[in-house]
């Protein structure tokens, strides 16, 4: 068990995520059932491009890689965190990820991450070639200055 690789890249919040935040901060969330939090999703890709503010989806989703993790705050400060086990979505190169938060919690579409809104929009380099032999952890902060 040890840490083979920590790194820091910078993303793109989108306008949706930037909406998102100042509902939020105006009122508590409506997700359903009602006074709980939305529903939200980490999805890698395996896309090519440059993140932009106006990006509403990934350049290239996998479904298979849709994942709910946990989310915490402190001040300022909000931290989504999802762990791939060796076993979740193997056999991609991913390249890029972001987050799809507002999915309500009765959708039951077959990717129900595509009725959210994407909060942000990164590109992962170096890329991330996800098999059974490694386990992956990603935090993503997001801070309010």
């Amino acid at each position: 068990m040890e840490i083979l690789r920590k790194q820091k890249m910078p993303n793109i919040i989108t306008e949706g995520g930037l909406s998102l935040f100042a509902q939020a901060m105006a009122s508590p969330f409506i997700g359903l059932p009602p006074s709980t939090r939305y529903y939200w999703y980490l999805v890698l890709g395996t896309g090519a491009g440059t993140p932009s503010a106006s990006d509403t989806a990934l350049f290239t989703p996998v479904a298979a890689s849709a994942k709910h993790g946990s989310i915490s705050y402190t001040g300022a400060q909000y931290q989504y965190y999802v762990r791939y086990l060796p076993e979740d979505a193997n056999g991609y190169t991913y390249t890029e990820a972001g987050i799809y938060d507002k999915v309500g919690y009765t959708d039951t579409t077959p990717n129900p991450y595509t009725t959210g809104v994407l909060l942000n929009h990164l590109m992962l380099s170096p890329t991330l070639t996800k098999d059974a032999t490694i386990l992956v952890d990603f935090y993503i902060t997001i801070t309010f200055s």
